[in-house]
């Protein structure tokens, strides 16, 4: 059997015993769940995702709403049976062939007034919605100002005011980040599960989204976020704010997770999908082809979480606000998943690289030899960039430019692959260089208080994940479920490797060796002329 292939055999095995015992036992937080009507926001994005296949494989709802709208000629229906083809809800399917017919469709869109619902399905919602899930959001960076705030403040208060509608509320769950507060000014500070100023009053950056043009507002987009890396965190910080005030009367509360990445259990090892390729798991795609060799990261401890560990918080944190709402404790309550119990050191790349087992799980895929460094420094990084994919990229498009060999998949240009890499370093930088400390004592009181059934079904408990073995569960995630290369041929990636290990000292034998011959010629002129 291919090595990849039992690596995740085996931890399906491991999982999958341990909720059977489980099974045996009470669980107060399925018992919640049970009839339950569920609306969800961000349900086509990677957290909702398997927000969704969680809900419907372990906890027996009787419906969920999703808010969903047509985009690029599909209608909401055809998105969604589209996504319904996703690998992950193949158990699910296998389980509960029909899970389908819960899951409802409602035409709507966070960015929208109203989220764009029509009376019809906003009295809908307002009977029948028990659970609200607010994961919507844009995370990109770069959103220009006005559409981050649509989407996600003036979209968070839009829900808000949904929620106050609903007859039958038990608990509204905001997810927000772990870094909606990361400015150049906490660097290596405390970020407590508090409520914090917002850098903004809500209802002022709504009213200038609405009224000032696009390009004025992206003029002075530099000048309003100050203190915050980028728009997605400025206004995620703002949103925080909305929950607040208008939360005041509701059974709320807010999850902040960290960078989410692939599950580490559920519904199968190592998931992710292409949303969610960026940051570390961009990094390790790009590695794990060979492409990648030279990664932007200070010395610091990464933030992190399978996407399984998070949706199982946000999960335990609705069933704790009912619990604590209908013990009169009204104040909304706030959950970091910290890096204090989630330690995924510094040499992220390296040590996946160079782990000692990493090497049997090659992809045959694999465009060039797999190495590659960690650098703080702009000034390295840079020189680094340039020596090890720029260089190689102008001679390897030269090369399949003049000649008939056939591109890799996917690969038009290795020059402008690696401009994106080196935008998306840039980007991330920010998060991989600087350091926050985040207090995570609500999410360990959570997770004390559970029953062990509980505890094993919906767990969150990050201080017990084995992180080495996680890491190779990511790389046989992103082979399986990105590259997609049937978790076979490991063998042959593994030879491949040792074959492109030469072709790659090689290449570089010959570059240094033109390049000082070059420059030996170049002092010799010199010498003569003077």
């Amino acid at each position: 059997m291919d090595s990849a292939l039992a690596l995740e055999i085996e931890q399906v095995s491991r999982q999958k015993a341990l909720e059977e015992e489980a099974l045996r036992g009470e669980s107060a937080v399925r018992q919640f769940y049970a009839g339950t009507t569920a609306l969800i926001t961000g349900g086509t994005g990677f957290i909702g995702k398997q927000l969704i296949e969680k809900l419907l494989r372990s906890c027996d709802v009787k419906r969920i709403y999703i808010l969903i709208r047509s985009k690029k000629g599909l209608s909401m229906e055809e998105r969604l049976q589209l996504q319904f083809k996703d690998p992950v809800y193949d158990n699910l399917r296998s389980q509960q062939p029909d899970f389908a017919r819960k899951v409802i469709p409602v035409e709507g869109d966070i960015s929208e007034l109203g989220v764009g619902l029509n009376d019809e399905d906003r009295m809908k919602l307002a009977q029948e919605a028990n659970v609200i899930f607010h994961v919507a959001a844009t995370t990109r960076f770069e959103e220009p100002l006005k559409k981050a705030t649509f989407i996600n403040v003036r979209g968070t208060r839009e829900i808000m005011e949904l929620a106050k509608c609903c007859k039958n509320l038990r608990s509204f769950v905001h997810v927000s980040t772990a870094f909606f507060n990361a400015t150049k000014s906490r660097i290596n500070h405390t970020i407590e599960e508090k409520f914090y100023e917002s850098p903004v009053p809500p209802e002022v950056m709504i009213q200038l989204a609405e009224t000032v043009e696009e390009c004025r507002l992206n003029a002075i987009t530099a000048d309003l976020i100050r203190d915050w890396p980028n728009t997605y965190c400025f206004t995620k910080a703002i949103a925080e704010d909305v929950v607040r005030t208008m939360g005041k009367a509701l059974p709320v509360a807010i999850v902040r997770p960290p960078v989410v990445a692939c599950t580490l259990n559920e519904p199968t090892p190592g998931w992710l999908d292409m949303s969610s390729v960026i940051g570390p798991s961009g990094i390790l795609l790009t590695a794990g082809l060979g492409v990648t060799h030279v990664v932007l990261i200070g010395d610091i401890t990464i933030a992190l979480a399978p996407v399984d560990y998070v949706n199982n918080t946000v999960l335990a944190t609705a069933w704790e606000t009912d619990k604590r709402f209908k013990t009169n404790e009204k104040e909304s309550k706030i959950y970091n998943i910290s890096n204090s119990r989630c330690t995924l050191e510094k040499n992220l790349l390296c040590d996946v690289l160079h782990h000692p087992n990493t090497k049997q799980y090659a992809t045959p895929k694999a465009v060039w030899y797999c190495y590659g460094f960690e650098t703080g420094s702009d000034v390295v990084f840079w020189l680094s960039t340039w020596l090890l994919h720029y260089i190689p990229a102008y001679v390897a498009d030269f090369v399949f430019n003049v000649t008939s060999m056939k591109r890799p998949e996917g690969i038009k240009s290795f020059v402008k692959m690696y401009e994106k890499i080196y935008k998306m370093s840039l980007l991330y930088g920010y998060f991989l260089r600087n350091q926050w400390n985040f207090v995570d004592d609500n999410t360990v009181a959570m997770l004390n208080q559970m029953s062990k059934t509980d505890r094993i079904l919906f767990n969150f408990d990050i201080s017990k994940i084995d992180w080495p073995r996680y890491m190779l569960i990511w790389c046989i995630g992103l082979r399986k479920f990105i590259v997609k290369d049937g978790l076979k041929d490991s063998e042959y990636g593994m030879k491949k490797q040792r074959w492109l290990k030469i072709a790659h000292i090689s290449f570089y034998t010959l570059f240094f060796g033109v390049v000082f011959s070059l420059l030996y010629l170049a002092c010799r002129i010199f010498m003569s002329v003077i």
